[in-house]
């Protein structure tokens, strides 16, 4: 298929997608949307009272930033809300996806978009129709680990700071992402010292009114990290097909290993790593992997984040690699990423589902790269000059 048609036919998959959405708005603006808390947040920021709830484990659980953020949208009528939130958030998630093409795929883009767009709406659908963060935070954070494997600090800490005020949990891929550039800690640091000072700027009248949310914040997030329901789909999710559960002290006992073992485990891929921009997306995967395992609050719908990232290895291996065999094994995983749209039978086994195949991509993905390190070792030897090129 030529360049020209492929590119067209991108540009009417996602206007088909964007004007079905938009009918659906116009028929109900506020069936099937979480934007209702986001606006109660921000009408309460502009009234200078409390933004979080004392009791129950939803309601608003971000930053006081985001807010201040969603006021330009929470000020605006239902339906233009709805619709321009939606068009922000697929603006930042396809441009990660077209960045993701044109640094991976240069000679064939236009083929590769069409083909990521198809994957990806497998595990997108639902925060697309929901108009939930986790779409825009995905996308914020691709951008900002492919910035940081470019050497754009800049750049890097414009999408963190953007994905932190998008979710809080944006907070371990940050930090993370510190460890391995360390030519990036000082602008990280300046960019979290503006990050708690930024919502002081807008009330410079009533400083202690920020200081008390903090502090809310802090007691809320304290509140909803041990919820008393089982309808999250984290490392908890797994023991849900033999009805058990983990104790809170061997939970955290995981979690906290589990967060040692990926630094440790990326400090070993870094040392071989077919590019800088591909150890970046290694990152990703590897951080947001443990924040879907790891966090005890993930929702079916915060998938996308692993549907981006096994999208992109699926096609990077049957395209760059012609490694068919783990590519079609990914392809072949992204369906169940959007299994509860098959209905509520569906939502119960996508609870143990979803993070097993998180847990396996993940594995399958690390034993792949270490197996090629290993098949690489004959060649490096044969030809010593060649190892500056691949270290």
């Amino acid at each position: 298929m030529k360049s020209s048609y492929l590119a067209f036919a991108n540009i009417i998959l996602w206007s088909v997608l964007l004007l079905s959405l938009s009918l659906l708005i116009f028929h109900n603006p506020q069936s099937r949307t979480v934007t209702l808390a986001y606006v109660q947040a921000s009408t309460r920021f502009l009234q200078k009272v409390p933004l979080y709830e004392s009791s129950g484990i939803h309601g608003f659980l971000y930053f006081p930033h985001f807010a201040l953020f969603f006021t330009p949208f929470a000020l605006l009528p239902p339906i233009p809300r709805e619709i321009l939130w939606r068009i922000f958030s697929l603006l930042i998630f396809v441009g990660a996806v077209r960045k993701l093409t044109t640094s991976f795929f240069p000679l064939h883009q236009d083929k590769i978009f069409f083909y990521f767009s198809l994957l990806i709406l497998f595990s997108a659908l639902a925060s697309i129709r929901n108009g939930q963060t986790n779409l825009a935070l995905s996308g914020s954070l691709v951008l900002s680990f492919l910035a940081c494997g470019e050497k754009n600090w800049l750049k890097a800490a414009f999408f963190f700071f953007l994905s932190l005020i998008l979710k809080p949990i944006a907070l371990f891929p940050f930090v993370y992402a510190t460890i391995f550039y360390p030519s990036f800690k000082k602008t990280a640091f300046w960019l979290f010292l503006l990050f708690v000072l930024f919502p002081f700027f807008f009330c410079l009248d009533h400083p202690l009114y920020i200081i008390e949310q903090y502090l809310l914040f802090m007691k809320r997030m304290t509140t909803v990290s041990q919820p008393n329901v089982a309808n999250f789909a984290d490392i908890q999710g797994l023991f849900h097909l033999v009805h058990g559960e983990l104790p809170f002290v061997l939970s955290l006992l995981i979690r906290s290993l589990a967060a040692i073992g990926i630094i440790l485990l990326a400090f070993r891929l870094k040392r071989w790593s077919k590019s800088p921009l591909f150890f970046s997306m290694l990152l990703y995967s590897f951080s947001t992997a443990y924040l879907l395992l790891c966090n005890p609050r993930t929702e079916l719908n915060s998938y996308v984040f692993l549907g981006l990232a096994l999208s992109f290895f699926c096609l990077y291996f049957l395209f760059v690699e012609k490694q068919k065999t783990i590519g079609l094994f990914l392809l072949a995983l992204q369906p169940f990423l959007g299994i509860e749209a098959f209905g509520k039978r569906w939502v119960e086994i996508g609870l143990w589902l979803k993070p097993l195949i998180c847990l396996f991509s993940q594995i399958l993905l690390s034993w792949q790269l270490f197996k090629d390190k290993e098949q690489s070792k004959p060649t490096l030897e044969s030809n010593p000059n060649s190892q500056s090129s691949l270290l």
